[in-house]
């Protein structure tokens, strides 16, 4: 019998891949999942332009490349006898494309770190208050979210969007383009903090008080959902067979991170550690208490109509900004090297507060750590390994706070979390996944890196009848890849440190 594979296009913030995924049965029986193996095809870097009037996503690039990745597919899978069952995009959130009536975009989307959103902020307090927004959405405000992008648009003057006919996030824009047919994909519709968080559809209340035009969106519509065949055309530039099903994943990156975490039990917490990190734990229902609001924590949509509970948290950012300023000045080191650096850099030595705005905005980095280093009064990092340790161990201690506020948010008996999941690129940094263990207390396990593409690509599956509920899913990644365990080896002296960078936090405006 032919062996059925599967396309998970993966896009983000810094670079993209398109890998295919098959599964294989190991021989240990009918009732043994079977094991996931990957085949990475095509990878590519891309970043925003940045122009005077604003910051943009390179979206003909984008699609360029994924059209290069499927051609590579289609190749392999010819000279390896295997049969394309379904392709699935995930990407990052919030960004979003806006439609004329013919599908053509009526312009580059902008990137989330666009200043301009900032301005949104201020007409949505107009509008709600926080608690109002918070029990509507349960998202977390930040200017990033699709909605502060709409009302700084408002601010500025810019009718765009009230031009548009539809409004689709950028994995479902892909998907239009794939498959000729749009949709709203319901896990990259939660990050927007436009839907009603209850209900999982679009909030009347917030569209009608900016005037946003209800047209605009479609039904969000279940991860997993075939949206029909590939276009012919696309299917004649790749090679791919037209029978191949364009199936919307968990289409939000850490959507299909999180189902594909290896988990058991209830006990557990995930962190989806990238670019952005974020930290949480899967609910039945959203927890939309004043609680959950202070301590900044986002209720979002999962594969099988779970809720993720998590903060967002800045990761791995802090490095890549780091590495990128060290670079102009003259110093070329890879993520390794910094690393390295790092481990044999002095402890503690200097308290940075990961979650100053500072640090959320490109450029400058060095100089920014620098002086949150003077405000506390701590030594200036001034080595790269010094610069990286106050890095990473600000990320581990943000690690530990989100956990305690997490727990506390569980209810009157305060679930005891004992495993952290720690999936994503950042898995693989082993100093960071130390730290997190020592400042937490908890046992870490580490793994796999690549969750969100093993989870986007069993969602195809189990689409294709070929895997079964979202528990099979995590069987199938627990048995394909190698975790890394870690155990607390300081968590005395972290807990002692941890006291100290509180009070850089209780400074914050």
């Amino acid at each position: 019998m032919t062996t059925r594979a599967y396309v998970a296009v993966d896009l983000g913030a810094e670079s993209g891949r398109v890998i295919v995924g098959t599964l294989a049965p190991d021989g240990s029986g009918a009732s043994t999942p079977p094991k996931l193996e990957l085949h990475e095809l095509h990878r590519f870097t891309h970043e925003p332009i940045s122009t005077r009037a604003a910051l943009h996503w390179n979206v003909p690039h984008l699609w360029s490349e994924i059209l290069a990745g499927l051609r590579a597919a289609a190749s392999w899978a010819k000279s390896n006898d295997v049969e394309i069952a379904s392709i699935g995009v995930d990407a990052w959130g919030v960004d979003f494309v806006l439609l004329n009536a013919a599908g053509e975009p009526l312009g580059p989307p902008r990137c989330y770190r666009d200043p301009r959103h900032e301005s949104g902020l201020g007409l949505l307090r107009q509008k709600f208050t926080p608690q109002r927004l918070y029990q509507l959405t349960g998202v977390q405000e930040m200017s990033i979210n699709t909605l502060a992008q709409l009302a700084g648009a408002i601010v500025a003057g810019d009718d765009s969007f009230r031009r548009a006919d539809r409004l689709l996030l950028i994995p479902d824009y892909f998907h239009l383009l794939l498959s000729g047919q749009s949709c709203n994909e319901s896990t990259i519709a939660s990050t927007s903090q436009l839907l009603d968080a209850s209900t999982g559809t679009w909030s009347q209340e917030i569209l009608s008080a900016l005037d946003i035009h209800a047209h605009l969106f479609q039904t969000p519509i279940h991860s997993g959902t075939r949206l029909g065949r590939l276009r012919p055309e696309i299917a004649q530039q790749t090679g791919l067979p037209d029978t191949v099903q364009v199936i919307p994943p968990g289409s939000h990156d850490t959507a299909s991170a999180i189902a594909g975490v290896p988990a058991m039990g209830k006990s557990w917490a995930y962190l989806s550690s990238g670019t952005w990190s974020l930290m949480g734990m899967e609910c039945s229902a959203p927890i939309l208490t004043d609680e959950a609001r202070l301590a900044g924590f986002t209720q979002e949509r999962g594969v099988c109509n779970t809720i993720r509970c998590h903060k967002n948290l800045i990761g791995l950012w802090l490095v890549q900004e780091l590495r990128r300023d060290l670079e102009r000045r003259g110093t070329t080191l890879d993520y390794a090297q910094l690393t390295a650096a790092a481990s044999a850099a002095q402890p503690f030595r200097t308290r940075i507060d990961a979650a100053h705005p500072s640090l959320a905005a490109p450029g400058d980095s060095i100089d920014k750590l620098k002086s949150l280093a003077r405000a506390a009064r701590d030594p200036e990092p001034a080595t790269p390994g010094e610069l990286t340790r106050c890095c990473l161990e600000a990320l581990a201690m943000a690690y530990r706070r989100s956990l305690d506020d997490l727990e506390s948010l569980t209810g009157d008996g305060h679930q005891y979390i004992e495993t952290i999941h720690i999936v994503g690129g950042g898995s693989k940094n082993t100093l960071l996944n130390q730290m997190a263990a020592d400042a937490t207390g908890r046992r870490i396990l580490a793994g796999p890196a690549e969750a969100t593409a093993a989870g986007n690509l069993l969602v195809q599956a189990m689409a294709d009848r070929r895997a079964g509920d979202l528990a099979s899913i995590r069987a199938i990644v627990a048995r394909s890849f190698e975790l890394v365990e870690y155990t607390p080896k300081e968590n005395a002296r972290w807990n002692a440190e941890y006291l100290r960078h509180r009070a850089l936090w209780e400074k914050r405006p």
